[in-house]
């Protein structure tokens, strides 16, 4: 009775539409649209928060509340999924264990670290997020989809992860020395072993999911696109994968973000001074 209610509630929020065209108006209004209100929310708490008697208290506020927005809308997103596009079934393709996820758990988190654990926290979200957020800006060939909500909740989803990341940007709460970098490095190794751990527990199940589901459209899981069984869907690590191997792949695109994350961080550094 009780999922029939919520499939009843979720359904009337399931505005179609035509498929919106990956950098069409619709992907470049909506992308700057987040991106401006991102940048606007992120400049307008930034100096309260460093301006608060307590600045560490304050900015934790902040981001333990972007952390819960964001744990509402994937609550929604999970359900929509499970209930109105995959006809009650799950698929693993979408559990929240991504590299744009990650932030959701690590502000619901905060409030509970503190020293390198805590740094380590801030570092990764002012580097790893802003690149794992602009790229999904960039190129949102994931959540360009018919449903006009999940379209927009994918819009949503990642400008609230870029305000996030410039807000600790703004407020020079990371730690972007060397070895700040290098916690922050660990604690994106950490969470790449999670996800392909994830990746290799699901995979005798999914065939069979997709099997017995038609509306499931994947039959395996890409957390973090660390999947040791598959080439990744993204072209430039499946071209490597092609050439080089999956391992060599999944490597090279590891080292990638690490090195790219990082280069934000001390990019950053070097706007503030």
């Amino acid at each position: 009775m009780e999922s029939l209610v919520i499939s009843d509630i979720l359904n009337k929020t399931a505005w179609r539409m035509e498929d919106p065209a990956l950098f069409g108006s619709f992907h470049i209004a909506a992308s700057l649209a987040a991106v401006l209100a991102a940048l606007a929310a992120a400049r307008l708490l930034a100096r309260p928060v460093k301006g608060a008697a307590d600045p560490e208290r304050a900015l934790t506020r902040i981001l333990c509340a972007a952390g819960w927005l964001l744990a509402v809308l994937e609550i929604y997103k999970q359900l929509f999924l499970y209930y109105v596009v995959n006809g009650g079934a799950y698929d693993w393709w979408f559990f929240p264990f991504q590299l744009c996820s990650v932030p959701m758990y690590l502000c619901i988190l905060l409030p509970f670290v503190r020293g390198r654990l805590r740094s380590a926290f801030l570092t990764f979200m002012s580097g790893y997020t802003f690149i794992s957020a602009a790229a999904a800006l960039i190129y949102p060939e994931d959540f360009l989809r018919m449903y006009l909500s999940l379209t927009i909740h994918g819009f949503v989803w990642h400008g609230l992860l870029l305000f996030i990341s410039l807000l600790i940007i703004f407020t020079g709460s990371a730690d972007v020395s060397a070895r700040g970098l290098l916690r922050a490095a660990a604690l994106f190794a950490a969470l790449c072993a999670a996800a392909v751990l994830i990746n290799i527990a699901v995979e005798p199940f999914m065939p069979g999911i997709r099997a017995a589901n038609p509306a499931v459209t994947h039959s395996w899981s890409a957390m973090f696109y660390l999947n040791p069984f598959h080439i990744s869907p993204q072209p430039l690590v499946g071209s490597i994968q092609k050439t080089a191997g999956i391992p060599a792949g999944l490597a090279l695109y590891a080292i990638a973000i690490a090195c790219a994350g990082s280069c934000v961080c001390r990019l950053t550094k070097q706007a503030r001074t």
